[in-house]
C-alpha cells in the first residue's frame, strides 16, 4: 500500500474544521503530484498526544511503510509545531519527524527560531510532506495561499546566501515578515549529517533532515507574511506572567544562559573528566576553552521568537568587531563545578588576539556569526583535539553556512582521525589529508568536502553508515560511537555518570542527550537533599552519580517531560529537570493548554501523555526492526575505564547496566524487547491507528516474548492478518508460516476459508497448534 493509499484511510478519520480553539490544520503536500490538502486532527489525538512531536508521531505511524528505505519519497516527512508554540513565553518550537537516513530509528529534530511560530500563526500546525517534485521547489505558504515555486535560482546555495536572495525576489526580511526552514548544498547532496536551517544558526539537526528533504528536491519552506495573534490568547496573559517569572529569575538562567548561553557547560565537564576528547579515548581537555576564553568575541546574545531568555551567544572577531558581553558572568558561581569549587573562582582574562585564521589579517564572511552551542564546543574542540577558541568560533560558522549537524560531523571526523591514528585508514585513503589531532587546516577544508561529498568528504558525508557504504573496513565499527546509528549528541562522556548513560542507551531517536538526560544528577545541592530528589524523579534515586540505583526514576521522569515540552513548544533548556528544578514543568503547561485549546488537562494527565508519547516511539523503531539489543551503549564504554579525574577507573558494568535497562523497561511498561507490553499496546494502537487485534502465540517467539503480539494495521480477515504477523515479526517466520498452526478467531476454531473469516479490531485471535494423531 502507497502513501497515497495510506493518506486516503487516514484522512478518512480527521476531520474538515477545527476540533478545538485555536487548532490549526495539517497541510499534506503531495510535491510530486505539486498538491495540497487541509484536514484537522481529531481531538482524542490533543488529548492522549498533544502536538509538536506527540501529533507527529501520530502521523507517522499512519502514514509510514516501514519497509522503505528512509530517502524513498514515499517515506513522509513532517513538520509540527507545538500547541503553545508562540502562545507561552519559551514556546517557540516544532520537529521535523520522520525515519532517518542517517541511524537505524525514527528522525525527530526539534529547533526554534521563528518559522514554528510562523507557520502557527499563519493556521498549521502541521505539514505533511511527501513525494519527489519534478524539480527543484519551494514551498510558500501565506495563509491560506500555498504555492509551489521554481527553486531553479537557488539550487547550490548555502545557508547564509539563502536567506538575502529569497528576501530580494520577494521583497520580504526574515524574522520580520517571512520565516523560512531551507537545506544547504548539503542537504541537496544528500549528506547523512545535513541538518534544516531555521535561521543563521538554528537547526532541525539529528538524524539527517537536510537529507530527507533534498530527496523530495525540497529546497525550502517559506512562512510569507507577517505573523497574525492567535486567538483565544488573552486568557493565558495572566498565568503567562507566571511562567516568564519562572524562567527568567532562575538562576542558571539568569546567570549563565542569558550572559554566555550553553557553552558555561563546559568547564563542569572539564572539572569532572567527562569530556570526551579524541573520540573518546580522553576524558580531559584544556582550560582554553572555557566559557570565559570566548568572552572578548561575544558582542551580544540573540534568541527566538518572543523568548525572554536570548541564550544565543554571537561573534565576532573581525576588527570592527566589539565583544565582552557577559564577561565574568560566572565568576564565583559554582553551580554545576561543585566537584571542584575553587574552579568557579578562576578566570583566563584572555585578550582579543585574532588576526585572521592565517595570521595574515585578513577575514571573511566565517569570522562573524552565532554560537558556538555547548554540543559545537565539544565536538569541534576536545572530540578533535581542538584547543584555540578561534578555531573552534570558525568552524561553528563554516557549519551553521554548510548546514551540518555539528553532533555528526564532528563525531564522523573523530572516528575518521581515530582510524587515521591506528593505521586503519591511510593517507592513501583520505586522499592525502592528514588527519591527525586538532589538524586545524585540514579540518576546515574537510568540512567543505563533506558538503559537496567530494573526496574523501564523501566518506564523512556517510556518517556513520559509513561501513555499511564500503568507505571503511567492518573493524572500523569498533571504534564508532553511536547508539541505534547515531553519533552521540553531545560532548559528555557517561562513563561516571549512570543515568546519563541509561538515558542514552534508550533515547528512541538514538544517542542522544536531549531525550531524557537527567542532568540535575550532577547537581550537589539535589544530590545532598534525597527527600527532594525522590519528589522530584517520583522515585528514590541514588545520590552517587556514579551508582546504578534508582537511575530508572530519573530517566523515565525526565523523558515524560521532555516529550510533554516538545509537544507544547516549549524549550528544553527552559524545562523542568534539564537545566533546574524550579523551570516551568508540564503543571504549568497544563494550565496553559486549558486556557488556549478550552480542553482540561491536568498534571497527572501530562505525565501520562509524556510516556504514550515515548511509548509511540519505541513502536516506529520495533517496525524499524530495532529490538532490547539495541538499547545499548559502545563497546569503548563498557570496556575502557576512566584514567584520570576524580572518578578514575569507571566504566560501566555490563551485568549492573543491563538490570538498570530491565527497572526502566518495568517502569515504563515495555517488554522485554522493549516494545509496550500488550495491554498498554494494544489501548496506544486503538488510539493511533483505531485498530487492535491481539494474537496469542503457543509459545514465545524472537520479538515476542510475552507470547502474544498486538496488529495494529487495519486487516480484513485472517489472511491478512497472517501476513500482519510475518511483518510484525519478520524474525519469527519459521514458526510462523508453520502450516500446522491453525487460526482461532473469539475462540472459534477456522478450519477453512481463512480468506473469508473477518477480523474486526477487539478481536481476540489465538494461534492453535494442531492436534493429531492416528
Amino acid at each position: 500500500m502507497g502513501i497515497r493509499n495510506k493518506l486516503e484511510r487516514l484522512v478518512a478519520r480527521m476531520h474538515d474544521t477545527p476540533q478545538y480553539n485555536s487548532q490549526g490544520a495539517v497541510l499534506f503536500v503531495d510535491l510530486e503530484q505539486r498538491k495540497t490538502l487541509r484536514k484537522y486532527l481529531p481531538l482524542e489525538v490533543l488529548k492522549n498526544f498533544l502536538g509538536g512531536r506527540g501529533a507527529n508521531m501520530w502521523l507517522l505511524y499512519n502514514l509510514v511503510e516501514e519497509e522503505r528505505a528512509a530517502l524513498d519519497p514515499e517515506i513522509p516527512l513532517i513538520f509540527g509545531s507545538g500547541v503553545l508554540t508562540s502562545s507561552m513565553p519559551s514556546a517557540t518550537r516544532g520537529n521535523f519527524t520522520g525515519i532517518s537516513p542517517e541511524s537505524d530509528a525514527i528522525l525527530d529534530a526539534n529547533g526554534g527560531d521563528y518559522f514554528p511560530s510562523f507557520l502557527r500563526c499563519h493556521g498549521y500546525d502541521h505539514i505533511v510532506m511527501f513525494g519527489c517534485a519534478p524539480s527543484w521547489t519551494l514551498l510558500k505558504i501565506a495563509y491560506e495561499n500555498v504555492e509551489f515555486v521554481d527553486a531553479a535560482p537557488y539550487v547550490g546555495l548555502d545557508n547564509l546566501a539563502l536567506p538575502k536572495a529569497i528576501e530580494r525576489d520577494f521583497n520580504c526580511v526574515e524574522r520580520e515578515d517571512m520565516a523560512l526552514a531551507r537545506i544547504t548544498t548539503a542537504g541537496e547532496n544528500q549528506v547523512l549529517c545535513a541538518g534544516i536551517m531555521g535561521g543563521i544558526k538554528a537547526i532541525w539537526a539529528r538524524g539527517g533532515g537536510g537529507a530527507k528533504m533534498g530527496s523530495l528536491k525540497l529546497k525550502g519552506i517559506m512562512i510569507h507574511g507577517a505573523p497574525k495573534d492567535l486567538q483565544p490568547v488573552q486568557p493565558m496573559a495572566k498565568y503567562n506572567k507566571v511562567i516568564g517569572k519562572k524562567i527568567i529569575t532562575t538562576s542558571v538562567i539568569k546567570n549563565a544562559l542569558k550572559m554566555v548561553g550553553t557553552p558555561f557547560l563546559y568547564k563542569p565537564s572539564r572539572v569532572l573528566c567527562a569530556l570526551g576528547a579524541k573520540n573518546h579515548q580522553e576524558t580531559s581537555w584544556k582550560p582554553t576553552l572555557d566559557a570565559d576564553n570566548f568572552d572578548p568575541y561575544r558582542p551580544g546574545m540573540d534568541g527566538c521568537y518572543l523568548c525572554p531568555v536570548h541564550c544565543r551567544n554571537q561573534n565576532d572577531m573581525t576588527p570592527e568587531g566589539h565583544g565582552g558581553w557577559g564577561a565574568a558572568a560566572l565568576k564565583g558561581l559554582t553551580g554545576n563545578a561543585s566537584y571542584d569549587k575553587a574552579q568557579a573562582e578562576v578566570e583566563h582574562g584572555k585578550e582579543r588576539t585574532y588576526n585572521g585564521i592565517r595570521n595574515d589579517g585578513k577575514y571573511d564572511q566565517y569570522d562573524k556569526g552565532d554560537g558556538p552551542e555547548y554540543v559545537t564546543l565539544g565536538k569541534f574542540g576536545p572530540l578533535i583535539g581542538i584547543s584555540e577558541p578561534e578555531q573552534v568560533l570558525r568552524l561553528n560558522n563554516i557549519l551553521n553556512d554548510l548546514g551540518l549537524d555539528s553532533a555528526s560531523a564532528g563525531s564522523s571526523i573523530a572516528w575518521a582521525m581515530e582510524l587515521y591514528q591506528r593505521g586503519i585508514i591511510t593517507q592513501q585513503d583520505t586522499g592525502g589529508l592528514d588527519l591527525t589531532w586538532g589538524n586545524y587546516p585540514v579540518i576546515e577544508q574537510l568540512l567543505f568536502m563533506t558538503a559537496k561529498r567530494e573526496g574523501f568528504g564523501d566518506t564523512i558525508a556517510d556518517s556513520a553508515r559509513a561501513v555499511e557504504r564500503g568507505k571503511y573496513p567492518q573493524e572500523a565499527l569498533d571504534y564508532r560511537l553511536t547508539v541505534k546509528g547515531l553519533f552521540q549528541s553531545d560532548p559528555h562522556d557517561a562513563r561516571i555518570l549512570k543515568a546519563f548513560a541509561l538515558s542514552l542507551s534508550v533515547a528512541t531517536r538514538g544517542m542522544d542527550h536531549l531525550r531524557s538526560r537527567p542532568t540535575l544528577e550532577i547537581n550537589a545541592r539535589i544530590n545532598d537533599d534525597p527527600a527532594l530528589k525522590a519528589s522530584l524523579y517520583n522515585g528514590v534515586v541514588s545520590a552517587a552519580p556514579n551508582s546504578y540505583e534508582g537511575k530508572e526514576y530519573a530517566v523515565r521522569k525526565c523523558e515524560n517531560n521532555y516529550a510533554v515540552g516538545d509537544s507544547v513548544g516549549m524549550c528544553r533548556f527552559n524545562t523542568k529537570l534539564f537545566n533546574s528544578p524550579s523551570l516551568p514543568d508540564p503543571a504549568d503547561f497544563a494550565v496553559q493548554l486549558g486556557a488556549l485549546t478550552g480542553q482540561g488537562f491536568v498534571e497527572a494527565e501530562m505525565d501520562e501523555i509524556g510516556r504514550n508519547i515515548a511509548g509511540i516511539e519505541h513502536m516506529l523503531n520495533f517496525r524499524l526492526g530495532l529490538r532490547a539489543k539495541d538499547d545499548t551503549l559502545p563497546r569503548r564504554w563498557f570496556e575502557e575505564a576512566l584514567t584520570e579525574g576524580p572518578f578514575a577507573g569507571e566504566k560501566i558494568d555490563r551485568e549492573a547496566f543491563d538490570a538498570m535497562k530491565a527497572r526502566f523497561y518495568a517502569l515504563t511498561g515495555l517488554n522485554a524487547e522493549g516494545l509496550p507490553a500488550a495491554e498498554w499496546h494494544e489501548k496506544l494502537s486503538r488510539l493511533i491507528t483505531g485498530f487492535a487485534v491481539r494474537v496469542d502465540l503457543p509459545k514465545a517467539l524472537p520479538g515476542a516474548p510475552e507470547q502474544s503480539v498486538v496488529i495494529d494495521e487495519p486487516v480484513s480477515d485472517v489472511t491478512a492478518l497472517r501476513r500482519a504477523l510475518l511483518r510484525k515479526l519478520p524474525e519469527a517466520a519459521a514458526d510462523l508460516s508453520d502450516s500446522t498452526w491453525n487460526v482461532a478467531v473469539n475462540d472459534d476454531m477456522v478450519l477453512a476459508g481463512e480468506g473469508a473469516r473477518r477480523i474486526a479490531s477487539g478481536d481476540r485471535v489465538r494461534l492453535v497448534p494442531i492436534i493429531a494423531g492416528g
